[in-house]
């Protein structure tokens, strides 16, 4: 061991989002760790065990640890932790809380008090800073009352504290998770690194990081007309919604039409699909919405597989989410259950001049079975649509792939939309986002290895604190030299002898 090696407690370790940060961090600053990785769920500590062989593990609830004979005499230079944070969120509305869960903030400065870390870095939601009473309901005051409360009391074990909410985006994770981290310093001021990434960059910053870069572009997922099981009312409206703010105008007749399907509408079109031959008759005799049966064609004439002219969109599945371009901005925030989901189009023909004598009194239709209709000199038909991504709970919205994704949470909430608008027409594939791309996108490296089946491994990424942001927070608090107003009186006042 080298021997400016340093000890580090991981509190609430889960999947190993802290761990990895440290073990990154640890390497760059050419230091070696003890670590002490601490979680109750046995999954989650099969996975740290997995990826940090090298490290102590604990599978036990922090509370029923007791702090010195877990750290033995070894001095703790940091610890790190992200206490459960379900029953501070906003979302919770006035439900009853659990006052056992709000605890765990708590157990924190128990180990804090019993280890006497030089370095602290907390990590929760930002409602955290609302923390209050609750009153005889079970209902929480958020008045931030309990919550001044918990940073004073680490005030008075002798730790400079200061709070902010931060951005993944920020420090060059491909995800706008934004989380409250708590920093404290026993000999210093705590201070937060300045952020390295940025939406609009500069000489100082880089680019945020693309949702685009951590997609699959070979998994194009399955037609949205093909499912048994077709999409809801409104992800539909949600994928007609992005088509209108990253596609186009050309598209807009299209977003209309599929805007008002339902399911029990793709169900009958599924039931009715009119033959190649007939559809000269079928473009006169209908007025809704139908399939052709042919083979897809790309815009330049090649198949669909052979085509660089698809686009993909990312939309998650949570209530009023939007698309997101997924080759211009980062993953939506990913949840648990890894609700981000893949839409790619291929191509069938839908006449242009249709919509306005009646939604669909033109259908569309395979072009590889007839000849394209006339094409106009602004060849409004030849367009090119971007892909973006739609998140699907609270008031999300959509964001090009070029932005990094949304927070990554505990459950599936993020789809990958991609259209494909060429002379033909639109058609839609559609996935949600695996697990391998929401760990990409919270920063872990490709080779990290999940244990568990897929709603497991995707609560642990959900769960995890996004990798280089963490690093940055850790390498700043180990380098950090400014002065605190305590740790500048301790020091020796020079004289003029």
């Amino acid at each position: 061991m080298r021997t400016d090696s340093l000890v580090a407690v991981d509190l609430f370790c889960g999947g190993g989002g802290f761990s990895t940060a440290l073990a990154l961090a640890c390497e760059q600053l050419e230091r070696d760790a003890r670590l002490i990785a601490i979680n109750h769920w046995t999954k989650a500590i099969e996975t740290h065990k997995r990826n940090h062989p090298w490290a102590e593990h604990h599978n036990a609830k922090v509370e029923e640890l007791h702090p010195p004979a877990v750290v033995g005499k070894d001095d703790v230079d940091l610890l790190v932790g992200g206490p459960e944070c379900t029953h501070f969120s906003s979302a919770r509305g006035g439900k009853p809380v659990n006052e056992q869960k709000r605890a765990s903030p708590w157990h924190v400065v128990d180990w804090v008090q019993k280890t006497r870390p030089k370095h602290l870095i907390i990590e929760n939601v930002p409602e955290l800073e609302s923390w209050g009473p609750v009153d005889e309901d079970g209902k929480p005051s958020r008045n931030g009352e309990t919550f001044e409360a918990w940073i004073n009391a680490l005030h008075s074990l002798g730790y400079s504290m200061d709070w902010d909410v931060l951005n993944a985006a920020d420090y060059g994770d491909a995800t706008k998770r934004r989380r409250l981290f708590i920093v404290g310093q026993r000999n210093g001021r705590a201070t937060f690194p300045t952020p390295t990434h940025s939406k609009t960059p500069d000489e100082d910053t880089a680019p945020w990081r693309r949702a685009a870069d951590i997609l699959n572009h070979s998994h194009r997922g399955g037609s949205v007309w093909e499912r048994s099981r077709p999409l809801s009312d409104n992800t539909m409206q949600r994928i007609a919604q992005g088509l209108r703010e990253h596609c186009g105008d050309e598209v807009a007749a299209f977003a209309d039409a599929i805007e008002e399907l339902t399911p029990d509408d793709v169900h009958q079109m599924q039931e009715d699909i009119v033959a190649v031959d007939d559809l000269d008759s079928a473009l006169v005799e209908r007025t809704e919405p139908f399939f052709v049966a042919a083979p897809a064609v790309a815009a330049d004439g090649g198949s669909v597989a052979e085509s660089e002219t698809g686009t993909r969109m990312v939309m998650g599945q949570q209530s009023n989410a939007r698309a997101l371009d997924a080759d211009d901005a980062p993953v939506p925030t990913i949840a648990t259950r890894g609700a981000i989901h893949y839409i790619e189009a291929e191509p069938f023909v839908k006449p242009r001049n249709g919509p306005r004598r009646g939604l669909h009194s033109n259908a569309t239709y395979q072009p590889d079975e007839r000849p394209l209709h006339t094409v106009t000199a602004k060849n409004h038909d030849g367009h090119l649509v971007s892909p973006f991504l739609v998140e699907y709970y609270g008031n999300s919205d959509t964001a090009s792939l070029s932005d990094p994704v949304p927070t990554v949470t505990t459950k599936d909430r993020h789809a990958l939309c991609v259209p494909e608008l060429s002379p033909w027409g639109l058609d839609l594939r559609y996935r949600m986002l695996q697990p391998d791309e929401l760990a990409a996108a919270q920063g872990f490296p490709p080779e990290y290895e999940f244990v568990g089946n897929k709603g497991e491994t995707t609560e642990q990424i959900g769960n995890a604190v996004p990798v280089n942001m963490a690093k940055a927070l850790i390498e700043n608090v180990l380098t950090d030299e400014a002065v605190s107003l305590t740790s500048f009186g301790n020091e020796e006042v020079p004289t003029d002898d």
